[in-house]
Order: structure tokens, then C-alpha cells, then sequence
């Protein structure tokens, strides 16, 4: 359920500001999966990871 979520808002995001170059998450569940990876990977996008629910890492990207 969170993956769908996360590849929806991505969606969402590439499409009204443009694809990033690096997009830094934590590696939890939904950040991990091949969904989530798959589609990032598709739009050339380098993909970043702190550890696992490491949620202020993403804030000084």
C-alpha cells in the first residue's frame, strides 16, 4: 500500500516539476521495494538511501 502511494506522488512530482537528479530516502519498506526503485531507475534518476528510518538524512538533501 505505501509503495503505490510513493510511486503515485513520484508520479505526480516528476510530471509537474521534472525528474530530479538524486533523490535521497531511508530504506524503509516502501523506499525499497522494486516498485518504488523500478520507476526511479526508468527516468535515469540516482537513488540515495539513509539507514533504515533515518528520517532527518532526507531533510538536507
Amino acid at each position: 500500500m505505501k509503495a503505490g502511494f510513493c510511486i503515485a506522488a513520484g508520479n505526480e512530482a516528476i510530471h509537474r516539476f521534472g525528474r530530479p537528479d538524486i533523490m535521497n530516502t531511508d530504506q524503509g519498506l516502501q523506499f525499497t521495494s522494486v516498485a518504488w526503485t523500478h520507476r526511479l531507475r526508468r527516468t535515469d534518476v540516482h537513488i540515495t538511501m539513509d539507514r533504515k528510518g533515518r528520517f532527518l538524512g532526507d531533510t538536507f538533501v
